[in-house]
């Protein structure tokens, strides 16, 4: 793929863009997630499964 092409008439597809927006939402994927994670948001359990856990197997 070439970075730039040789016929002005053809559309430029835009790879370093492309590029930056990929790495951009990355980045801040990652960062949202440590965000979510850390404040503890994903955590609660539910009133059901959390009294099916705390009864013994029969």
């Amino acid at each position: 793929m070439e970075w730039s092409g040789s016929n002005p008439r053809k559309p430029r597809l835009g790879v370093r863009a492309m590029l930056l927006a990929l790495v951009l939402a990355a980045f801040l994927g990652g960062a949202l997630g440590l965000v979510w994670h850390g404040s503890g948001l994903g955590d609660e359990v539910p009133a059901d499964s959390a009294t099916e856990a705390a009864s013994p197997a029969d």
